[in-house]
C-alpha cells in the first residue's frame, strides 16, 4: 500500500484538478484522494461503489489513504468514475 501510495504521489493531477470547479457544493474528498481510493481498491478487487465506501470506513489501509478526510459515500465514487474524473484520466492517458 505504501509503495502504490508513493507512485500515486508522483502523478500529474492538475488535469483532474481542473475538472472540477472549486464554486458550489464541496468534493466529499479533494480529487486525488478519490483517485489513490479507486485505484488502490481496483487493485484489491474491489470495483463495487458501496464496497469501496465500507473499506473506507473499516479498512486501515483505505483508513490510511483517507489522511483524515471525511469517508465518501457510495455516490461519491460512482460520480467521481463516471463523472468529470473519468474525461480527465482519459485524456491524460
Amino acid at each position: 500500500m505504501y509503495v502504490a501510495n508513493a507512485q500515486l504521489e508522483e502523478l500529474d493531477y492538475r488535469k483532474l484538478y481542473q475538472a472540477y470547479s472549486w464554486r458550489g457544493r464541496k468534493s466529499a474528498a479533494e480529487p486525488r484522494i478519490m483517485f489513490k481510493l479507486l485505484v488502490y481498491g481496483y487493485m484489491c478487487g474491489i470495483y463495487s461503489t458501496r464496497k469501496l465506501e465500507l473499506a473506507c470506513r473499516k479498512n486501515i489501509d483505505f483508513i490510511w489513504l483517507l489522511q483524515g478526510e471525511k469517508v465518501p459515500d457510495y455516490s461519491s465514487f460512482a460520480r467521481f468514475r463516471s463523472g468529470k474524473a473519468k474525461d480527465a484520466v482519459e485524456k491524460a492517458i
